[in-house]
């Protein structure tokens, strides 16, 4: 696709797909993440109204170079940016209306990635055989949903309740239009949580300059997020955390600062992870959890030599991504 054929931004793109989300009467069970919410925080005149659930852009957002470059269609790297959507329900027929109105609004100008609850039925898939396809290929955390409406966020051995606070919707307004995001404290959970290896080096920096300007503005979110309804959500971090980290040298890489120092996010020791509440095995015997505990720390290892090397991402991102949905998505 020529830099010509698409709009001058995303915000041209993914605007079509929010107003048809609201004329279906859907946007309350649809989270845009990542991308315009992203490039919001990351904005100094960005307006965080607590007490609202809102956020709203400075009218200069778009005079703003790094914006610009951030709402690109296409990278820096030459790939096509990706919208992801997070649909809060598992009914089928609302995530097909979804998929269509996404289908029909974003066409080919951006990679389409819709996220669901699932039901937890595969999750226990995964406890009851913890060392088959489904459980080994799981790379990226997913959430699950119960039958009483309880939901978990889940990498696989580990999983963690979401309180249901985390999961409420924020307006993101930009120029009159209003977007449906996560919460800014979510949103950069939703970084330190989404891949075994922990924050991956290509979003490094912007979480650092996203936190770094909401705590800065709103002190309260970084509470959020260590003794409030993202707590869960931190201990999962912090699994992550050790699963990379645990042993490195020196001991700098063992901890992982937030926000200019605001969270610490420190590696402990895996073996301790076989008592941890999050591990799903804890009924197991001792040699399955040994073992799942060191197939998770090969996956965080592992996984995390190509995420650091850019030029295997742009590679990835252009020519494998979007043939290994049944592991970047789970499915």
């Amino acid at each position: 696709m020529s830099r010509e054929s698409v709009p001058e931004n995303c915000l041209d793109i993914v605007g079509p797909f929010q107003a048809e989300l609201d004329r279906l009467g859907l946007a309350d069970s649809v989270q845009i993440m990542g991308g315009i919410g992203s490039a919001a925080m990351k904005h100094a005149g960005t307006e965080i109204i607590l007490d609202e659930r809102r956020m709203v852009v400075a009218p200069d957002f778009l005079e703003d170079d790094d914006i610009r470059e951030a709402l690109d269609p296409i990278r820096n790297n030459g790939t096509r940016r990706d919208i992801d959507a997070l649909v809060l329900s598992s009914d089928g027929d609302l995530i097909d209306r979804v998929e269509k109105a996404t289908d029909q609004t974003i066409e080919d100008k951006l990679d389409k990635s819709i996220f669901v609850l699932i039901d937890a039925a595969h999750l226990q898939e995964q406890i009851d055989n913890p060392f088959g396809i489904k459980a080994l290929k799981t790379f990226v955390s997913d959430r699950y949903i119960y039958t009483d409406g309880s939901i978990d966020k889940s990498l696989f051995p580990f999983a963690v309740p979401l309180d249901p606070e985390s999961l409420e919707s924020w307006e993101l307004e930009v120029n009159g239009q209003i977007f449906m995001i996560a919460n800014p404290a979510a949103a950069i959970l939703n970084y330190l949580t989404r891949s075994i290896s922990g924050l991956r080096p290509k979003d490094y920096d912007k979480v650092q300059e996203m936190a770094g300007l909401v705590f800065g503005k709103a002190p309260e979110l970084a509470e959020w997020m260590v003794d409030g309804p993202g707590k869960s959500q931190m201990e999962l971090a912090a699994i992550t955390q050790t699963l990379r980290r645990s042993n490195s040298w020196p001991l700098a890489r063992r901890e992982l600062n937030i926000g200019g120092g605001v969270i610490a996010i420190k590696a402990g020791s895996v073996r301790a992870l076989k008592q941890n509440e999050a591990f799903m095995l804890s009924d197991a015997d001792s040699r399955t959890q040994d073992a799942a505990l060191m197939i998770a720390m090969l996956k965080a290892r592992g996984l995390g030599i190509p995420e650091s090397n850019e030029t295997l991402v742009k590679l990835f991102q252009k020519f494998i991504e979007r043939g290994i949905d049944t592991i970047t998505k789970n499915k």
